[in-house]
């Protein structure tokens, strides 16, 4: 595996858990690095890479993804420059090494074929498919979405880009899975997603599709599982908080009939009081 913009490590530890038996983690950022050298640094499958990786080599800015107040942030360092938002603010760069990965190939540094080649960098994945060069990959996997307005912004490619690098390469299909806070789906062959979600597209080669397409299935119906258990979850919330409200509605109304009764005996009362003060008058 090739894990582009492996950030602290997480996704390339489930990958090696899963059987990943050679794995490639490459980050620009040099607290990410650190941190992958402290997670895998006497692990003998994983080989870490301190660069960024691009359609191109050289020296490039990486803006620094920070939290509006500057604190800092593990994810949402990139090559591009997307405007600040409430959530995520890039105020800073560094300089960093850039590398195609075929020139990574070139050099030695990574096989020329992978299982799964995974993209992570903040918008910047088409420009790496596109320095792919004669890389062999029977998975490839892209972070997507169409506007993230508290985020990285508007994606500066679309499917259909992506598509047109891809199935020269023998990627016909893929799989989207996407995030909407608790629920997640997957979708196939369709790149759609609203305003304010994101997921990954996950590129199947033709040549493994058949062997791989029962376990595209499994993972739609085991989300599809998930998403109904959610949503029976929030149900039956909304169906307690229901049923809370009716039963604070009939209490209010017991209360006010209760009050209305008090009210007119009170009138009673104070009209048999104004009458015995009349007669004692």
């Amino acid at each position: 595996m090739i894990d582009v913009g492996a950030e602290r490590g997480g996704f390339a530890e489930g990958m090696l858990r899963a059987g990943v038996q050679e794995l490639h983690a490459v980050d620009p950022h040099p607290d990410n690095v650190a941190a992958l050298h402290r997670r895998f640094g006497d692990d003998a499958r994983v080989r870490i890479h301190a660069l960024a990786v691009s359609d191109a080599d050289g020296v490039a800015d990486l803006h620094v993804s920070t939290a509006p107040d500057g604190g800092p942030l593990s994810f949402g360092h990139t090559l591009l420059k997307p405007d600040d938002t409430d959530e995520i603010a890039w105020r800073q760069t560094v300089a960093v090494n850039r590398r195609s990965l075929q020139s990574l190939i070139d050099a030695g540094e990574i096989p020329s074929s992978t299982g799964v080649l995974k993209i992570d960098t903040e918008g910047h994945d088409l420009a790496v498919v596109r320095g792919m060069g004669s890389l062999v990959a029977e998975i490839v996997m892209v972070e997507h979405w169409t506007d993230l307005p508290h985020g990285l912004g508007v994606c500066p490619w679309s499917t259909q880009d992506m598509l047109a690098e891809l199935q020269p390469r023998g990627f016909t299909h893929f799989a989207f899975i996407v995030h909407r806070g608790e629920f997640t789906t997957l979708k196939w062959d369709d790149g759609e997603v609203e305003r304010g979600a994101m997921g990954n597209l996950i590129f199947l080669h033709d040549s493994v599709l058949a062997r791989l397409l029962p376990d595209v299935l499994d993972c739609a119906g085991r989300l599809a599982e998930q998403a109904v258990r959610v949503g029976q979850m929030y149900m039956d919330a909304a169906r307690d908080r229901l049923a809370l409200a009716h039963e604070l509605g009939e209490a209010a109304e017991a209360r006010g009939q209760a009050l209305e009764a008090t009210t007119a005996r009170m009138q009673d009362l104070s009209a048999e009081v104004e009458s015995l003060r009349a007669q004692g008058d």
